[in-house]
């Protein structure tokens, strides 16, 4: 019943009472559910509280292998960033995310190349953060052929976990993915006003016209591909920028990130604090401005949906200013 919608809102139903107001469905990989089997053999309260002990661990020792110049107020100012918050409140798997995102940045940066494909591989349980990194590994793949090789191994492991262990539930997840999950948005109980991605935004500004979005949606990502392409080239030996890059672009090509899912970003923002401390004070504005957007921006859009059919999700733009002028700054420094 793993993917068994109907039974899935009885369910929660039965547990919540009359006060359950929306419904939150399991729509990740049945591999994923063993990790929780362990937490549902405490109450809800002490369950939530282990996990979120679990996430604060998770967050500190990513910055750790981010090597942050300073891990504790790097974890401070960490808290600080509204989807941190979400994933934490909202009971949510982005921080084991950010945690493995960490782990295969650290291995590929020290030459394990092999070992940081197997561990990305165990991010598939949300899979479109993935593509960003793995075409990096692509376009570098006279370096990182092994890291491709590795990725794919561990998620066939994955895929023989699942087939193995729940067979019902693989056989279920599949028919789930290709019947369901394209077109989740559009599911009456899905929170689009939390969705920031550049599909979400076209979605929320366009919501009478979605093949239209969609169109606009695989123009604007095929010139963000096109200018993730133009920063390997430019900066192919930058390892550290090559990664942060590949991470923002799967952000931005993502079908479906939440705002807890851009707890991510913390990754390029360590980093290229780390690879280029002397553009610390220029980049000041861009990451404030990233910060506000992350905590007004759900909340904006939530409210405009209130008294109109459309919205504008401010993040995304934002984001995006964001990023065209880190690369300017990039360029122009750059001596080559």
């Amino acid at each position: 019943h793993l993917y068994d919608i109907p039974y899935q809102m009885k369910l929660e139903q039965e547990i919540i009472g009359p006060g359950l107001i929306s419904y939150h469905a399991f729509i990740t990989p049945p591999f994923l559910a063993w990790l929780f089997v362990p937490f549902s053999m405490v109450g809800y309260t002490a369950s939530l509280a282990l996990w979120s002990l679990l996430g604060l661990l998770l967050l500190w020792l990513s910055l750790a292998l981010l090597k942050a110049s300073s891990p504790t107020q790097a974890f401070a100012w960490s808290l600080t960033f509204f989807p941190v918050f979400a994933a934490i409140s909202f009971g949510q798997n982005a921080l084991l995310s950010l945690f493995i995102f960490a782990a295969a940045y650290r291995l590929w940066r020290d030459g394990r190349v092999f070992l940081a494909g197997v561990v990305l591989s165990l991010a598939l349980y949300k899979p479109q953060f993935i593509v960003g990194v793995a075409f990096l590994w692509l376009l570098d793949f006279p370096t990182s052929w092994r890291a491709l090789l590795g990725l794919a191994l561990g998620g066939t492991v994955l895929v023989a976990v699942s087939f193995g262990l729940t067979p019902e539930a693989g056989i279920a997840y599949l028919e789930f993915a290709r019947t369901t999950l394209p077109d989740l948005t559009s599911w009456q109980e899905f929170p689009i006003w939390h969705l920031h991605t550049v599909r979400g935004f076209w979605r929320l500004l366009l919501p009478w016209w979605p093949w239209l979005g969609d169109a606009l949606t695989i123009v604007l990502s095929g010139v963000i591909v096109w200018g993730f392409v133009r920063v390997c080239r430019r900066f192919r030996e930058q390892r550290t920028l090559l990664f942060a890059a590949g991470l923002v672009l799967s952000l931005c090509l993502a079908p479906h990130a939440m705002i807890y899912d851009w707890s991510l970003l913390l990754i390029p923002a360590v980093l290229l604090l780390q690879e280029f401390p002397s553009s610390r004070d220029r980049w000041r504005v861009e990451y404030a401005l990233v910060w506000m957007a992350a905590f007004v921006s759900g909340p904006l859009a939530y409210a405009q949906l209130r008294v109109a059919p459309v919205a504008l999700q401010v993040s995304v733009p934002i984001l995006g200013v964001a990023v065209v002028s880190v690369c300017r700054d990039l360029v122009c420094a750059d001596p080559h």
